[in-house]
């Protein structure tokens, strides 16, 4: 009986590790089908240490024959001298076919010498046609394996199969590169210590209950999520995670597939998308403003200011009609605003010189705030080529840029102006040492209308985006909330072959 534990393949020759001699007599069908199972190293999972030392009454024209006796593997005429010649023989196989010999066969055999007749030797051959299905078998699956591990590895995307518990039971390919680490080191690990953004950041603070995975392991269904990560260069990532529950023939889970896609470029482009149908409709209710409103605001306004400057007045009747002025006023600057967001940039672009732009708009801030124990710290790159423009545009641009780094720093800080080349881009950067964003902060601080500031309208950073997208660059923003924020511009640079055309069409 099998002992509790033991493995179900193991057998008597597993305890005892003996080699077993065989001799075969005749050459009849399932001759080749035995010699495979003595030799091939195969089939030692299921039978035990075999080794054929010779063989019998052959049919001399079989080319098995031939390699065998080639291996030096002896070859008698008769059985009775192969058995003299080798009494260290443990089984012998008949495959002669021959019934009326058998019985003079087991009278000449000693008792150490196990018989095996032509017609029991059949098991042995639905053995070897078994074990040649199951390698045949095995070799499809592999092979299905290899193309299913390919197709999955080729996926960008993070693709990680876990157990009910959570742990890692398997991996593709981007998921190890990421983290820098065999299969062998991940499997087993719980997905929440695995999952990282590209810099090594973890995506995961411990165990979510938003996670798809517990989702899909309470209901049995899909699931999915949107998540954001800041890395640690500040910058706002949008990914989604979607898990799939896998189920066994019975119909019980056993497993969760687990996908996660960086969408963040793709996010970046619907948003930009938003932002113009946004621009969009801001134009419209602008040109509505200013012949809806703007004409009874002016009336409104100038009435007031008439009644402030007559002295039938008494004061509390002052006080308040100069509240309604002030407030006029503010709406007519909300008003000014809104219009000038809305309407296309007139300034005509050009070559700015951003090396002179940054010197000249440093220099007019540090007269203003250094005393106030702001720190300015210029960083060029080194020679930069001019980029597509306005100059005046551009250094409104950076002197709201920084006025928005002070503010994040009412008690004094450091504000770091870096130039460069980023690639085949021109980048102009603005980083502080203040409070930074929070991620809900950092999604919409380059909306329209979006503010945390008491007074303010939310204009200033859309405005700049608004700007340098009309010269063809682009606004990044990155921050870290306790750390600080990041606003870089990029421009496109003035190519050379562009001002030669120029030249060429003033010389003609």
């Amino acid at each position: 009986m099998q002992e509790s534990g033991m493995p179900l393949r193991e057998c008597l020759w597993r305890i005892d590790e003996k080699k077993f001699f065989i001799a075969i007599a005749g050459t009849g069908p399932g001759f080749r089908s035995i010699v495979e199972i003595a030799s091939n190293e195969q089939y030692n999972e299921f039978l035990p240490d075999m080794e054929i030392v010779a063989i019998a009454e052959p049919d001399y024209n079989s080319s098995t024959v031939e390699r065998l006796r080639e291996r030096g593997i002896k070859i008698y005429p008769t059985c009775e001298e192969m058995l003299a010649a080798h009494p260290d023989i443990d089984l012998l196989v008949e495959l002669a076919g021959k019934r009326f010999r058998l019985k003079k066969i087991r009278d000449g055999l000693s008792a150490s010498i196990s018989f095996l007749d032509h017609t029991a030797a059949i098991f042995l051959c639905g053995l070897h046609n078994m074990l040649q299905s199951r390698l045949y078998c095995q070799r499809d699956l592999a092979r299905h394996k290899a193309l299913l591990e390919a197709i999955i590895d080729e996926v960008r995307d993070d693709i990680i199969l876990l157990d009910k518990e959570g742990r890692i039971v398997d991996m593709n390919r981007n998921v190890r590169q990421r983290i820098g680490q065999n299969r062998e080191d991940l499997v087993g690990l719980p997905c929440c210590d695995v999952q990282a953004l590209a810099d090594g950041t973890p995506f995961c603070h411990g165990q979510d209950e938003k996670c798809p995975f517990f989702v899909a392991k309470a209901t049995g269904e899909t699931a999915e999520a949107l998540f954001t990560r800041v890395d640690r260069e500040g910058r706002l990532l949008y990914f989604r995670v979607y898990a799939y529950p896998i189920f066994n023939e019975y119909g019980g889970l056993t497993h969760i597939v687990i996908m996660r896609r960086d969408i963040t470029r793709r996010t970046y482009k619907e948003k930009h998308q938003q932002h113009a149908e946004k621009l969009s409709i801001i134009g419209e209710i602008s040109t509505y403003l200013a012949h809806e409103i703007r004409n009874p605001l002016c009336a409104i306004g100038g009435f007031s200011n008439s009644l402030l400057r007559s002295g039938n007045l008494d004061e509390k009747q002052r006080e308040k009609i100069k509240i309604i002025a002030d407030e006029t006023k503010r709406l007519d600057s909300m008003l000014s605003s809104i219009l000038n967001f809305a309407r296309p940039a007139s300034a005509v672009m050009g070559a700015t010189d951003i090396s002179q732009v940054v010197r000249e708009t440093v220099e007019l801030m540090k007269i203003g705030y250094s005393k106030q124990g702001h720190e300015f710290n210029v960083i060029p790159g080194p020679t930069l080529p001019k980029v597509v423009g306005e100059p005046e545009m551009v250094k409104q641009c950076l002197v709201n840029l920084i006025k928005n780094s002070l503010e994040a720093m009412p008690s004094g800080g450091e504000v770091t102006i870096r130039t460069g080349l980023d690639k085949d881009l021109v980048f102009l950067g603005v980083e502080d040492t203040g409070k930074g964003m929070s991620e809900d902060e950092l999604q919409n601080a380059l909306s329209p209308f979006y503010t945390t500031k008491k007074g303010g309208y939310g204009l200033g950073l859309a405005m700049i985006k608004k700007i340098i997208e009309e010269f063809g660059g682009r606004v990044e923003l990155t921050s870290k909330e306790g750390v600080g924020t990041k606003a870089t511009i990029f421009f496109a640079p003035v190519l050379a072959v562009e001002e030669e055309k120029k030249s060429l069409q003033k010389d003609n």
